[in-house]
C-alpha cells in the first residue's frame, strides 16, 4: 500500500485552534504542492483529513475536482487532529490494505505516524509537505519514505 501525508498549508493564527483557516501563503503551497503531485494524487484511492478547518481547505485544495471525476469524498477522522492516536490510524490502514491512501493531518501526530512506521525518530513536516510511504503492512518499522516534498 502507499500512504500519502500532507501536513496543512500555512494557516492564520488569534482565533480557535480547531477554527483557524488557510491564510493566502498557505493556499498557494497547497496549490503548489497539488500541482506537483497530481499524478500520485490522481490514483488515490481513499482521503481522509482532520475535522480541523484547515485541513479540511487543505484535503479539497489537494484533490480538486479529482471528487467528481474518481468519486473520491473527504472522510472526517479525529484521530488525525494533532492528538490522535497513531495505532486508530494503522487500525484504519489494515482495512485498506493495497490501495493508496491520502491523510491531511497536523504536526506533531504525521511525525509520529511517520516515526511509527518506519522506525526513525524525529520526522517532522513543514506545512504543504507532502510525504509517500510505502509498506506492505501497516505496522511498525515495516514502512520505507519513497519521498517527502518540502514547499517551504
Amino acid at each position: 500500500m502507499e500512504l500519502i501525508l500532507v501536513r496543512h498549508g500555512d494557516s492564520l493564527g488569534g482565533i480557535p485552534d480547531s477554527d483557524r483557516r488557510l491564510s493566502d501563503a498557505g493556499i498557494e503551497q497547497v496549490i503548489s504542492s497539488s500541482k506537483v503531485h497530481i499524478g500520485v494524487i490522481g490514483g488515490i484511492d481513499a482521503v481522509y483529513s482532520s475535522p480541523y478547518r484547515r485541513a479540511q481547505q487543505t484535503a479539497s485544495l489537494m484533490i480538486g475536482g479529482l471528487e467528481f471525476k474518481n468519486g473520491l469524498e473527504i472522510n472526517f477522522n479525529d484521530d488525525l487532529m494533532p492528538s490522535g492516536h497513531i495505532l486508530s490510524l494503522t487500525a484504519l490502514l489494515e482495512k485498506k490494505l493495497k490501495q493508496r491512501i491520502l491523510f491531511v493531518s497536523h504536526m506533531p501526530i504525521l511525525g509520529n505516524l511517520v516515526d511509527f512506521l518506519t522506525g526513525n525518530t524525529g520526522t517532522f513536516l513543514n506545512t504543504g509537505s507532502v510525504a509517500s510511504l510505502s509498506m506492505d503492512y501497516p505496522g511498525e518499522g515495516l514502512a520505507s519514505i519513497n519521498w517527502i516534498h518540502d514547499v517551504t
